[in-house]
């Protein structure tokens, strides 16, 4: 068989000198045919000495062309970031609040801090039940009675005296960085809960970003046996109390639960390897420079554990899914992505194809259960628009428009009320919705419609538009403590169901943002015939058809009216004063823990900028570098550098905005700034050339940031960098604390 190209294959870790740890694996011809993918897909899921059964007498259409996409993509990540497996749903979906607070029951007073407990007492519950081994995957770190659980959980690990490995992972969120070592004085020394110096448990705590990449995936892995994964954080006042954002997750048994343990793995090998490379980079001189894109971080208990957890050794028992399904097991298929940690961006992110794949196979009919579709908006005159960066998601509106226009196919969505905030929280701590209406995502699809098949005509568009294409925000049955005052809750759910046969559930919005994900495909029509009972048809019910007609969120007027806004960003700099502090504010609600002491500076404009160019006929080129000193004059986190303005006169302008993050004392750090002309070899801008030139330095200046306010509002500044003759040099900015500290 054919090797396929090395560069195809290798991640972004490996590049780095970091191994993800493929394991040998037939691999597929450059161009594979559909028997080809049959029988490449049966020699995969073959245990030594078995026959595996085609895939198409076991798996939907719908798994089916998942499966088929992945083969034919993804073929070196099989077994790493997906695979063909099987289990067992244990009980219900898991919702929060649970479903009957749907239709049947209230969240009033009574119940409003009691609703959900059961969510944190079932993943503390699960970790009891260890006896060798426990992964745990969040986005940031545990609050409120969801540390409480895990915590006591622990414990009891602890106390039964078993020897067991315990690796918890968490994303390094921009704006809410995890401190290792706090989680895990947390985890160990809660009260009542105290793990003991000898305990013969070992447990690792870590994080990791890459860029504007991180771990967004929400798994509870125990023993190769037993799973929670799915939708939820582990944070007590989203979920847990007033006006509870809806979320869910499901439990399973079996062999699918290996795979959350590999994808464990590889988050945490990069880990690894990334924190060797900054301690060996501590003995290099100190003229060597040091470039890092990551932000990653370790720590154990006790203190007589190895410096790095170890890897999951999978089990060799495996069993063919053939004979697991005639045994009672459902055929499931296991997706995820790393996000930043794939190297070739054809080949790396299986989920993204599969997501693709499965709505390109739909029939009948996809039903969403979804945050959002479009990205972060800002609110403008016009209505909302992305922020700088943001994008559609351009596969799923096709395939959606596809399937509508072309297949009939129905197509319902429920999304989250914009900008949802629950418990009694601010806009800067969590937001549930990115700001988009049912009638910008329908739009959005309709565009697509259009854009694939332009002779549809307006009466076709209209006909389809409340017919074939729903959209609605998620509600319930209003309790005093749930959503009461605005009829419509937040939603924070990633799931979906294809032709009523076969359902995804897991941390993967379909909205783009390049994050670490992992979820699970159920390929079953009966158990989708049980959600849809135990879940869908009762929030559809709710949101949709109990809605008199003219209080529907999806207008067909409105719809097709918005299909003349263009919804997409446009550059930072074009956007007004008031639409960046909206931009600040989605930004930092979207990340849902709230910021530790974050410090977000405003760069704006400079004015009289001295000409450092002598000589030339044009003027200086000017860009400004900011950093964070404490006390010492001590570097802290990362330095920034704005655009360079070439030729940008004496009144140049950048508005660009900059976030310094975990500062430990803000109010005894400084922040330095220094406007520079950037120099160029022989007049070539940019480049190797630039790196052999000194730049000029046009003028420099300091904030004492203990002079700053404990106030949510911009705080507008006017700084002298360099005295002139006539007229100092001056720069404007705004900074902002968010309201987390200051005078």
């Amino acid at each position: 068989m054919g090797e396929p190209n090395e560069t195809d294959i290798v991640s972004d870790a490996e590049s780095d000198g970091f191994d993800l740890g493929e394991t040998a694996r037939p691999q597929p011809p450059s161009s594979p045919s559909s028997s080809w993918l049959s029988s490449w897909f049966g020699s995969c899921c073959a245990s030594p000495g078995a026959q595996a059964a085609d895939s198409d007498m076991i798996l939907s259409h719908v798994g089916q062309a998942a499966v088929d996409a992945l083969v034919a993509k993804h073929p070196h990540y099989k077994k790493m970031c997906w695979n063909v497996t099987h289990g067992k749903v244990v009980g219900e979906i898991v919702q929060t609040p649970p479903g009957k607070y749907c239709k049947d029951a209230q969240i009033n007073e009574p119940e409003e801090l009691i609703h959900s407990d059961y969510f944190p007492e079932l993943i503390g519950d699960i970790i009891s039940r260890a006896t060798e081994w426990v992964d745990f995957t969040t986005l940031g770190p545990p609050t409120g009675k969801f540390t409480e659980c895990i915590a006591k959980a622990l414990k009891k690990l602890s106390d039964s005296g078993r020897s067991v490995t315990v690796r918890f992972l968490t994303g390094n969120i921009i704006g809410m960085p995890t401190d290792n070592h706090v989680l895990l004085q947390e985890l160990t020394t809660f009260p009542g809960h105290e793990i003991p110096a000898d305990t013969k448990i070992k447990l690792w705590v870590g994080s990791w970003r890459k860029g504007l990449s991180w771990n967004h995936s929400k798994i509870v892995a125990v023993d190769g046996k037993y799973l929670l994964q799915g939708g939820h954080n582990v944070w007590d006042p989203h979920y847990l109390q007033k006006n509870p954002v809806r979320d869910l997750s499901m439990e399973a048994e079996g062999q699918v639960t290996r795979d959350g343990h590999v994808f464990a793995d590889h988050m945490w090998k990069y880990i690894i390897a990334k924190d060797k490379e900054y301690w060996e980079a501590k003995v290099l001189p100190g003229w060597v420079p040091s470039i890092r894109n990551a932000t990653i971080g370790v720590t154990k208990f006790p203190r007589e554990a190895d410096e790095y957890p170890p890897l999951y050794e999978v089990p060799k028992n495996e069993v063919p899914l053939v004979d697991a399904v005639a045994e009672g097991n459902l055929p499931m298929v296991t997706i995820g992505r790393f996000g930043a940690l794939h190297h070739n961006d054809g080949t790396g992110n299986p989920s993204d194809s599969a997501i693709v794949a499965m709505l390109k196979s739909a029939k009948k009919s996809i039903k969403m259960s979804l945050q959002d579709l479009g990205p972060l908006a800002i609110p403008t005159a016009l209505g909302p628009k992305s922020i700088p960066g943001g994008v559609w998601p351009a596969d799923y509106l096709r395939e959606l428009a596809t399937a509508i226009y072309t297949r009939g196919v129905d197509v319902l969505i429920i999304l989250s009320n914009p900008n949802s905030i629950p418990a009694d929280l601010g806009m800067m701590d969590a937001n549930y919705g990115n700001g988009w209406t049912c009638e910008d995502t329908a739009s959005e699809i309709v565009k697509a419609i259009k854009q694939a098949h332009p002779d549809a005509s307006d009466d076709q568009l209209t006909g389809l538009v409340g017919v074939n294409l729903k959209v609605a925000y998620t509600r319930g049955s209003c309790g005093t403590m749930d959503w009461k005052e605005r009829e419509k809750a937040g939603n924070h759910s990633k799931f979906f169901i294809v032709d009523d046969v076969a359902y995804y559930i897991g941390s993967q919005n379909l909205y783009i943002a390049d994050l670490s994900e992992w979820g699970i495909i159920i390929d079953s029509e009966e158990q989708t015939q049980k959600v849809l009972s135990e879940y869908w048809n009762k929030l559809w019910q709710a949101s949709y058809e109990d809605v008199p007609e003219e209080k529907r969120d999806c207008s067909v007027d409105k719809v097709l009216a918005g299909l003349a806004l263009d919804r997409n960003p446009a550059h930072q700099s074009d956007y007004t004063e008031a639409e960046l502090e909206a931009m600040l504010l989605a930004q930092t609600g979207s990340q849902m823990g709230g910021p530790k002491n974050k410090l977000t500076v405003w760069l704006k404009k400079a004015s009289y900028v001295k000409n450092a160019d002598t000589g030339s006929s044009g003027s200086s080129d000017s860009y400004v570098t900011l950093r964070v000193v404490d006390e010492n004059g001590k570097t802290v986190g990362s330095t920034h550098e704005s655009r360079t303005l070439w030729d940008g006169g004496r009144n140049p302008e950048w508005n660009e905005q900059f976030e310094f993050e975990g500062l430990k004392n803000p109010a005894a750090c400084k922040l330095v700034l220094n406007m520079l002309d950037k120099d160029s070899l022989f007049g070539l801008k940019g480049g190797f050339a630039d790196w052999l030139v000194r730049d000029d330095k046009l003028g420099s200046a300091t904030v004492d940031l203990g002079t700053l306010k404990k106030t949510r509002a911009f705080q507008d500044m006017e700084i002298s960098v360099l005295q002139g003759i006539f007229h100092d040099t001056m720069l404007s900015i705004s900074v902002n604390t968010q309201g987390q500290w200051g005078k």
